[in-house]
């Protein structure tokens, strides 16, 4: 069974100093599939991603392109 977690990270930026940011886990069963940090720091954007995923049962196929979608939902 394919499921999406929320991870959270430290990193650190020249210019910004350390900060926190959130990102999504990808497991099959119980194993770690893949790891995509450094998101969003916006710990309840990165929540709704993750909700949003699983309710879609979203196939790992489309985790790059949805997360994309997402960025440029935002329009930075």
């Amino acid at each position: 069974m394919i499921h999406y977690e929320l991870n959270q990270q430290i990193f650190f930026h020249d210019e910004y100093g350390e900060y926190v940011s959130y990102g999504v886990t990808l497991y099959r069963d119980k194993a770690v599939v893949r790891v995509i940090g450094d998101i969003t720091p916006e710990k309840s954007h990165a929540e709704a991603l993750v909700k949003l995923f699983n309710q879609e049962a979203l196939s790992p196929v489309q985790l790059d392109e949805a997360i994309e979608d997402y960025l440029i939902s935002l329009d930075i």
